[in-house]
């Protein structure tokens, strides 16, 4: 069923993107596809194979889409608004969307993002095997390292390779959950760890100590909102990071990784991109408390890995450093698009 949306209910969505009436976190549902039902989504194993062409197609559409709705809500240009949500329903709503992003991102498609992130954590995760190896083999009672706690936001699998057992705990979420083991929940308004009504505590813990952003970035619709997503990431990291055990031969602790970011973005939105660059990616996220780590590029995907740290983000607001980033060109040149990323006082 097409959804539409009358002349109240536009004007309160444009409001949002407006900035008017202060929310305290903008919604990612106001930049998603309209659903394609209200019922549970149907497991992607139950749907015909998908050609590479049709699932880039369909997600380039999906992205186009977006966009001009986005546009369309900023000028509140209710004709539009309507016709745009009809366009986005036709082609399957956000259940097709995710079934593109699932089988792009398969296995089969070499396109499993986290299994870069596995790569990256590999001195953690090493460190945690070791552990737990050793305390079974000597039947200590010493407890083995705390499994390395995940959230990963918009979530279309249960099945990749962050499942390490004894080694990781995973939280998956999504704007709607495609399936069980995904809860289905807006990050804008998820519950932060230092909740005041406890509902940030998971599995008796608050906080993570890796969060996930795989192609996530990229499905906010505005700048405004995808600086005020990046911001809010700083919120929900676990402040307790003991040190990495030795490894067995007493070698030098490797790099401290936690608590992190992992990070993928479309390789065009930072290598093609009128408003920003990989180096401005890397200032902006200084003047949140981040520290880049490790970097990878491909020809579709940039994914990066950053550490976050509480007294770096004090010490950058002590010194002065800059806080506000507006749009500005700083890569000019023809062809080129505008992804950009904006960071307020409000954000």
């Amino acid at each position: 069923m097409v959804q539409t949306s009358n002349k109240s209910k536009s004007s309160s969505k444009s409001k949002a993107f407006l900035g008017l009436g202060k929310p305290k976190s903008k919604s990612l549902k106001s930049g998603r596809p309209p659903l394609l039902s209200s019922s549970t989504s149907t497991t992607t194993t139950s749907h015909p194979s998908i050609s590479s062409k049709h699932t880039r197609t369909l997600i380039r559409t999906h992205h186009v889409l977006q966009k001009r709705l986005a546009a369309a809500r900023l000028t509140n240009d209710t004709s539009l608004i309507n016709e745009l949500d009809s366009q986005l329903s036709a082609t399957g709503g956000l259940e097709s969307y995710q079934l593109a992003s699932t089988v792009g991102q398969s296995a089969t498609r070499g396109g499993d993002s986290s299994r870069v992130l596995v790569h990256w954590l590999r001195s953690e995760i090493d460190a945690r095997k070791t552990s737990t190896s050793s305390s079974s083999s000597t039947n200590t009672a010493n407890a083995p390292v705390t499994p390395l706690r995940i959230l990963e936001v918009g979530a279309l699998s249960t099945t990749n390779a962050l499942n390490i057992p004894d080694v990781t705990t995973v939280r998956r979420i999504d704007l709607r959950s495609s399936g069980p083991g995904i809860e289905e929940a807006d990050f804008m308004a998820f519950a932060v760890p230092d909740d005041p009504n406890g509902k940030g505590i998971w599995q008796g813990r608050r906080g993570y100590d890796v969060l996930s952003l795989s192609l996530v970035l990229n499905y906010v619709p505005d700048a405004c909102g995808r600086g005020a997503m990046l911001k809010r990431t700083t919120a929900f990291f676990s402040q307790s990071h003991p040190d990495v055990p030795a490894t067995m031969d007493g070698s030098t602790q490797p790099m401290q990784l936690l608590p992190c970011l992992f990070l993928v973005l479309p390789a065009p939105t930072l290598h093609n991109s009128r408003y920003l660059t990989p180096e401005h990616l890397i200032l902006i996220m200084d003047s949140l408390g981040y520290t880049h780590l490790h970097t990878k590029t491909t020809r579709k995907l940039h994914y990066s890995l950053w550490r976050y740290d509480l007294d770096k983000r004090a010490n950058w607001l002590k010194s002065g450093g800059q806080i506000v980033f507006a749009k500005k060109e700083i890569n000019p040149g023809g062809g080129r698009n505008n992804f950009c990323i904006i960071l307020d006082e409000e954000s």
